[in-house]
């Protein structure tokens, strides 16, 4: 009888539980998605570029699963808040407290274990399609990379699996230590803010500590090590924290005082806020640490994206070299986009390579020269064969296509008639997009590398043999910040969205009995818009501001972790405001009244 009454009333909030679905689907999913990255060792020790950036998915796991935890409770709680009448009904019928709490628990481990399956279903596609996208825009090849991998499911699984079991016992404990009657009219009653204004002021002063402690120990990571991170990470989380709960009381105690707050519903939407003051400082401190973590992520994989070309280019002024191009070589160079080449003739003679002085007088080498400014890409000037340095004069033994390391000489028309050797022509790439041309170089590379083999110990010619050195090293660097930023983003919109639409229930009641004592439809909608606003801007604020210090981890690194941040969080606002407004949507479909045709 009772597995019919609880089905009966599951249909009844189909609704809730639909969003308390959605939300531990969405953090499951994102957490395997981590989890299959991180756990796999294979994967990184297969993968060059994967051994710098593996340490910041391990951090990256280790965050969510502290977030994950605060998530689920939160969420067990809803499912607590949202049952406990129908738990109290059951009792008031004459069905056992313990029989009742034995479905209680079943219940929250049956829509736990559904959803962290449903997840991890979700976790494998959004793995294998994130990550096949991300490595075809950088131009990144991954080694022994599964999107199904074993040891991710299993750890997801038992996280997820203990996480409900503690949550269900809590919430066992708390369902035994209270009455029949108060669960049968908790919704009905409200938390009552009651707070001290010196223990909120000592509160703001020690979560203004913290942050300065977190922020300090990221600007010091040339000191600090990787020790700055776990201090950044524990004295940011605790800091905000404390800002969110005791400035946010403040701020709204304080606006209660004013006229403002007695015109229209401005006074029902502060106290909306201050009755779950201490839920909402809850998911604002977790909102902002994914805030600032997503922010974050994507600027720097954004620097990383213009650093690596910035950095090839810088070393050569020319994308590569091709000797003795055959037919098909030729066809590759022009498919490639907006490609100049220059051809100089060439013969080996013993350990020196000759060339035709008359050859770089019409068409003069190229050398690059950097700026002054960290960012700035470098600018090619013409260098007189007479005026090279001797790194510069070793350049050209490269040229030779060789296993040899030969001496470069440049000589007149005669003078190179009369060497008795095969003349020979090397024909110098310059594109200017690496990245756009990536593949196409790949091709002619590996080409030339097979009929001519580098030089032992030289490395080879270019800018493009610097690219692939480069991006061995920092691609998997670029390939976490987008994907931890997407991620996290994904994370940041579950996780508020869900906090929000869960108390839109309760919510409807004291939005409905306004439309009945007459307020306009109009009001109705400033008011929620203000209220979401509100729980929307402040973590965002903390979640800049936690950024611009945050990038300070990365300044041993990038050359400048700042550069054009201000158009990137310009565009991460844009994509937040949509998810403000997709809120705003929703939740006014669930509280305000339908109107009368």
């Amino acid at each position: 009888m009772i597995v019919k009454l609880t089905m009966a009333n599951i249909k009844s909030h189909i609704r809730d539980y639909v969003v308390l679905l959605t939300g531990l689907v969405m953090s499951s999913a994102i957490f395997y998605m981590f989890a299959n990255l991180a756990t796999n060792e294979t994967l990184i020790k297969s993968n060059v570029n994967f051994k710098y950036a593996s340490i910041m998915f391990i951090f990256g796991l280790v965050l969510l699963a502290i977030i994950t935890l605060v998530y689920v409770m939160y969420a067990n709680s809803f499912l607590l808040n949202m049952r406990q009448h129908d738990y109290g009904l059951f009792m008031m019928l004459g069905a056992k407290k313990s029989r009742v709490s034995r479905l209680m628990v079943l219940e929250t481990l049956l829509v736990g274990l559904v959803a962290t399956a449903i997840g991890i279903v979700l976790g494998i596609l959004a793995t294998a399609w994130l990550s096949g996208w991300l490595l075809d825009q950088l131009g990144l090849v991954m080694h022994n990379f599964n999107p199904i991998y074993p040891k991710a499911i299993l750890v997801t699984l038992l996280l997820f699996v203990a996480l409900f079991i503690i949550a269900a016992l809590m919430n066992l404990q708390r369902m035994i230590k209270t009455p029949v009657l108060k669960l049968l009219r908790q919704s009905d009653t409200v938390d009552r803010v009651v707070f001290k204004p010196s223990w909120l002021v000592l509160q703001t002063i020690l979560g203004i500590g913290l942050l300065a402690i977190g922020y300090w120990a990221m600007a010091n990571i040339t000191t600090l090590v990787l020790s700055a991170v776990p201090i950044a990470l524990v004295t940011i989380t605790l800091g905000s924290y404390l800002i969110f709960h005791s400035v946010v009381l403040l701020l709204l105690s304080a606006l209660k005082k004013t006229n403002w707050a007695i015109k229209g519903l401005n006074g029902f939407t502060l106290s909306q806020i201050m009755f779950r003051v201490r839920d909402y400082t809850k998911i604002l401190t977790v909102t902002s640490l994914l805030f600032a973590m997503a922010l974050g992520a994507i600027t720097v994989g954004t620097g990383f994206r213009r650093d690596i070309p910035t950095i090839a280019k810088n070393s050569s002024a020319y994308t590569l070299a091709i000797n003795d191009a055959d037919e098909q070589q030729k066809q590759q160079i022009s498919g490639l986009s907006d490609a100049k080449t220059i051809t100089y003739q060439q013969k080996i003679v013993g350990q020196t390579v000759y060339y035709l002085q008359s050859e770089f007088t019409s068409h003069p080498y190229q050398t690059a020269v950097i700026g002054n400014e960290a960012h700035a890409q470098a600018k090619y000037q013409d260098t007189p064969t007479n005026k090279l340095t001797n790194g510069q004069q070793s350049e050209f033994g490269y040229l030779a296509g060789t296993e040899k390391q030969l001496n470069a000489k440049f000589v007149s028309q005669s003078q190179f008639n009369q060497l008795a050797a095969n003349t020979k022509r090397v024909t110098l790439v310059k594109v200017q997009d690496i990245p756009a041309n990536y593949q196409k170089l790949v091709k002619l590379a590996d080409s030339q590398n097979q009929k001519h083999p580098r030089a032992v110990g030289t490395g080879g010619f270019g800018a493009f043999t610097t690219y692939q050195l480069v991006i061995g090293i920092f691609g998997g660097l670029e390939f976490v910040g987008y994907f931890l930023g997407i991620a996290f983003l994904a994370m940041l919109a579950s996780c508020l969205m869900f906090k929000i639409l869960s108390g839109a229930t309760q919510d409807q009641i004291r939005y409905q009995m306004l439309a009945k004592i007459g307020a306009r439809q109009k009001l109705l909608k400033q008011s929620i818009n203000r209220e979401i606003l509100v729980l929307f801007t402040l973590p965002a604020i903390l979640g800049v501001v936690d950024v611009l210090f945050g990038l300070q981890l990365f300044k041993v690194v990038m050359t400048d972790p700042y550069y054009q941040i201000g158009w990137i969080i310009l565009i991460f606002v844009l994509i937040y405001l949509v998810y403000y407004l997709l809120t705003v949507w929703l939740y006014r479909l669930l509280v305000l009244p339908s109107k009368k045709k």
